[in-house]
């Protein structure tokens, strides 16, 4: 090629990039610009910032509006937009339980959800695989999509995961230790498909759409059936070495514990106990009597007993429950104090599952936390709940595509 003609391609790849930053960062609500908008944004003349949005709209990433709005005197002003649904993204969260997947826009907006419950936790990886890879392609087909119109795919799971997704470490996962969940996920998506771990995750997406928008150093805790933990120091995600910076296994050189006594379990565990002690009497507790809630909201049957059970019957006024969620929440607190002496987070979010329960879980976890350090950083439940760790995998996935597509300036699957 010809060095003017290539000078000449250079420039205008350059050109169209920085008018799509522009137009990529707008709201939804606010998403057109005119060609005076593109050109006070850019700095570049009008010829210039329509050869360069003309050239977008071949590509497929942006839109013109034929309506084009008045730009007074003389000709109307040609209007575009960011074609938001010029391509999608894919977050998966795999837990041992269930999975669930979220299908969004190149806006975040989302387009599709999924769920499923594993029948069997201690299913083999193979089976797991296969179902998680079933309900993604059924997520995608329920919006009307194509796999091939998914320009990039997130996958979360527990465990410390390498550069290539492989699982390598200290998953929860039965079986997963050596899985590569890129190269399975793969076989439906030839898009770019990443898998990171699901702490980190849960972080991502509190900092996106949690309580964490306005904070850069927080410290996030997953603590459902296992602890784990997602960190932020000054806005960049703490990975440390092979990114295993997520691990609490300092737990057990600190009194016994371990990442196994996470919030969600140890207060299972604990009402569990409790209700087996008042069903041993052979007769139901009189009315405030230590875990007569609990007790009657599980019908006197321990295997009943759920962590959401016991923050009801604690909303209910059960006096039991102080001493289940002192005691339970005892490692968590230790987590907290120990990573906030070493990072001085401003924010610590305890996240998934067991953040319903924040407005009896906090009051208490607040005071043990403050029994250990003297400096208290701010302690919340996430917002997003269970979704927190999916919400991540899609603003990764986002900024996958982005990097990969966008940045790239590669042609838009055809819709």
């Amino acid at each position: 090629m010809p060095a003017d003609i290539a000078t000449a391609a250079s420039a205008r790849r350059v050109n169209a990039a920085h008018v799509l930053r522009k137009l990529r960062v707008r709201t939804p609500a606010e998403a057109e610009m005119s060609s005076g908008d593109l050109m006070d944004a850019t700095g570049m003349s009008r010829p210039t910032v329509l050869a360069a949005a003309e050239h977008l709209v071949r590509l497929g990433w942006v839109r013109e509006n034929s309506a084009g709005r008045s730009a007074g005197r003389g000709r109307p002003a040609r209007v575009f937009s960011f074609a938001a649904t010029a391509g999608y993204v894919l977050g998966i969260d795999i837990g041992a339980h269930s999975v669930r997947v979220a299908l969004a826009d190149l806006h975040g907006a989302s387009v599709g959800q999924g769920r499923h419950e594993f029948g069997d936790p201690g299913i083999s990886p193979g089976q797991r695989i296969a179902q998680v890879r079933t309900l993604a392609a059924e997520t995608v087909r329920g919006a009307g999509l194509r796999n091939d119109q998914v320009l990039a795919v997130c996958v979360g799971t527990s465990g410390t995961v390498d550069v290539n997704g492989v699982v390598r470490l200290r998953t929860g996962i039965p079986g997963f230790v050596g899985v590569d969940l890129r190269a399975a996920l793969a076989q439906d998506f030839s898009s770019y498909v990443c898998v990171e771990n699901d702490c980190n995750l849960a972080l991502i997406g509190e900092r996106w759409r949690g309580c964490a928008r306005s904070s850069k150093d927080v410290v996030s805790l997953l603590a459902g059936e296992r602890l784990g933990v997602g960190m932020c120091a000054d806005g960049t995600l703490v990975r440390g070495h092979e990114n295993g910076a997520r691990d609490l296994g300092f737990l057990s050189l600190q009194g016994g514990y371990s990442d196994e006594d996470a919030i969600a379990a140890r207060v299972r565990d604990l009402g569990a106990l409790l209700v087996a002690r008042l069903a041993a009497h052979g007769s139901p507790p009189r009315s405030g009597i230590p875990g007569a809630e609990l007790y009657e909201l599980t019908g006197g049957d321990p295997r009943r007993v759920t962590a959401s059970g016991v923050f009801e019957a604690s909303r209910r006024g059960d006096a039991g429950m102080a001493v289940v969620l002192d005691e339970g929440l005892e490692a968590a607190a230790l987590a907290i104090a120990t990573l906030s002496m070493l990072l001085a987070p401003e924010l610590v979010v305890i996240t998934g599952a067991v953040a319903a329960g924040g407005d009896v879980l906090l009051p208490p976890l607040r005071r043990r936390v403050a029994g250990l350090m003297p400096l208290v950083p701010r302690i919340e439940a996430s917002p997003l709940r269970e979704n927190a760790v999916v919400t991540g995998a899609v603003r990764l996935a986002l900024d996958a595509a982005e990097a990969h597509f966008l940045d790239e300036l590669a042609p838009a699957p055809p819709a």
